[in-house]
């Protein structure tokens, strides 16, 4: 909406646009950065579309991190644990939410492809893509509707990566980018696959962020009187 009724404040206000979704792989064929499917994207493809397109078209540069960074340097569940630890109410919302997501995407993901009880989840993931993903094996000993919280070692932090790489030092550092200069306007993507992640140093990376959530929680207390 904003982009579409506002878009000469949009062009003039907009330093970049930071994407937490996904894009197609670039090849020496490419001439711009198209959305791929994404969950992020699927939601609303026609929204992607035009996102991408518009932005190319008025030179504002995109930054794309994908699904393959996420899962490049996933973290612990016991960092939320220790998160709890804090007493933070945050924190513990953080903890309830993700039991709770993770817990409606394993129910989800057990659907058949045109189970409208799956929503915008894309036909790729199914119980096969959430097990490989999650576990690093084709399959587990749950049932659909039990917990699947127990089992998880990790979790992807898809925000949080997206919010490290507006910051310069990080994304620098961090991050292995494919460029695609659209009329002279750069346009990035981390993560083009599995095995071009995206991400230079996965352990390195999910230690900074377990790091910086627990020193943002224990200063958020520190400043309750």
């Amino acid at each position: 909406t904003l982009m579409k009724e506002h878009e000469a404040l949009f062009v003039q206000k907009a330093k970049e646009v930071i994407v937490m979704g996904g894009a197609k792989p670039l090849d020496q064929t490419s001439t711009h950065v198209e959305p791929d499917s994404a969950y992020n994207n699927n939601c609303d493809m026609d929204a992607a579309e035009y996102v991408y397109s518009r932005c190319q078209e008025l030179g504002v540069p995109t930054l794309t991190i994908s699904r393959y960074a996420a899962y490049g340097c996933p973290v612990a569940v016991s960092v939320l644990e220790d998160l709890c630890k804090t007493e933070h109410m945050v924190a513990h919302n953080i903890k309830c939410v993700s039991v709770d997501s993770i817990n409606s995407l394993w129910q989800k993901v057990n659907y058949p492809a045109a189970d409208l009880r799956r929503e915008k989840l894309p036909a790729r993931c199914d119980r096969t893509w959430f097990c490989r993903t999650f576990f690093g094996s084709d399959d587990v000993d749950k049932q659909p509707d039990e917990s699947i919280w127990p089992l998880l070692k990790n979790l992807n932090m898809y925000d949080p990566l997206a919010l490290m790489a507006c910051v310069p030092a990080y994304r620098e550092t961090n991050f292995v980018w494919d460029t695609i200069y659209v009329n002279g306007t750069p346009h990035r993507i981390a993560g083009v696959s599995e095995n071009q992640n995206g991400i230079v140093d996965a352990r390195g990376m999910s230690d900074e962020m377990a790091s910086l959530f627990g020193l943002a929680f224990r200063n958020a207390l520190q400043n309750i009187c």
